[in-house]
C-alpha cells in the first residue's frame, strides 16, 4: 500500500484483478480491520502491517471528520 495509485496502475496494466474502496464506504473499515488480522496471522512483514494500520487510521479520521458522508456503497 506504499503507493496505492502505482499499485492500481500496475494491476490494470498487467490485467490483474484489483478493487478500489472509497473512504465513504461504511463497510470498508471493518473489512480492512479483518484484513489486518488475517495479514498478521499469515505472517506478513511489519512494514506491510504498518501500512495497513496507516490506512485504518486514515479511514477512522475521515469517518470522524465527515460522518454524514459515510454510507452503504452503491
Amino acid at each position: 500500500m506504499k503507493d496505492q495509485k502505482a499499485l492500481l496502475s500496475r494491476c490494470l496494466k498487467n490485467d490483474i484483478p484489483a478493487m478500489v474502496f472509497s473512504g465513504n464506504d461504511v463497510l470498508f473499515l471493518p473489512l480492512l480491520k479483518q484484513y489486518y488480522i488475517a495479514a498478521t496471522e499469515a505472517g506478513c512483514t511489519r512494514e506491510f502491517l504498518a501500512d495497513i494500520l496507516l490506512r485504518i487510521e486514515e479511514f477512522e479520521k475521515h469517518i470522524a471528520m465527515s460522518p454524514d458522508t459515510i454510507k452503504l456503497p452503491d
